[in-house]
């Protein structure tokens, strides 16, 4: 008899995660994700998973306390995690470096990389069990290629994810954990919704496939990464942007 899987999805109420969500309860996992304040997107999602094996969880990332305790009550409900996809992101405000301010890059450090760290110290004791947990983690093509402007301090935080994430595939290797990445260009999703119209039809219209990546589009790398055929994958961070930057 084989044991269902399940997957960990943080920010599981976003544009690609909630996408994330359904693509693995379609694989036949049971998904427990996490959301910070969206709490009407998320009863709606509830309404749509109605009858799917799928736990909401609210967790903070900026409240250490918090996440402490809800990846603690996560944890005890689900003593095994295989998959745990990691794809927060505090709300984008295009602002010229020279205007932002420390709050800002705190925030979203606060939110990748030291939220990243408590996910990954909440399961230690799965991960010395040595059974193996699939981490996907979600960065930006900006990682890979020219940074856009205005954006410094998402960038500045999710290359601090990206050092982190490459030394987790070091690290947790010998207690057969793999950690992938997944880079993608700009996708439709409300994160997006403060940029200027124009700069979006461009990105579009720059692109070898003439539009900007959908959710799905990541859902589908994702899938991939967490299926036992990308077993051997580790310390891979994949673009997924239509060809706008070509490795």
């Amino acid at each position: 008899m084989t044991t269902q899987k399940i997957a960990l999805v943080i920010g599981g109420s976003g544009g690609i995660g909630s996408a994330v969500v359904r693509r693995l309860l379609a694989n036949g996992f049971f998904v427990c994700a996490t959301y910070a304040h969206n709490g009407q997107k998320v009863e709606t999602l509830r309404r749509k998973f109605e009858g799917k094996p799928v736990t909401f969880y609210q967790m903070d990332l900026l409240d250490e306390n918090e996440t402490k305790s809800t990846m603690e009550q996560i944890v005890k409900d689900h003593p095994r995690i295989d998959v745990v996809v990691f794809a927060p992101s505090p709300p984008l405000t295009p602002i010229h470096l020279l205007e932002a301010d420390w709050d800002e890059f705190e925030t979203h450090h606060r939110v990748q990389v030291r939220g990243m760290w408590q996910v990954v110290n909440s399961l230690k004791i799965q991960i010395k069990a040595g059974n193996g947990i699939k981490f996907i983690v979600l960065l930006t093509e900006a990682c890979v290629g020219k940074p856009p402007s205005r954006l410094a301090s998402y960038v500045t935080a999710k290359y601090g994810l990206l050092g982190f994430a490459k030394v987790m595939a070091v690290e947790l290797a010998p207690y057969h954990c793999t950690v992938n990445c997944v880079s993608p260009g700009m996708v439709e999703t409300n994160l997006i919704q403060s940029f200027p119209s124009k700069m979006v039809e461009m990105t579009a219209a720059q692109n070898p496939l003439k539009r900007i990546a959908t959710p799905e589009d990541v859902a589908g790398v994702v899938s991939f990464l967490a299926s036992d055929e990308a077993g051997y994958l580790n310390g891979v961070n994949v673009t997924v942007n239509g060809g706008e930057i070509m490795l």
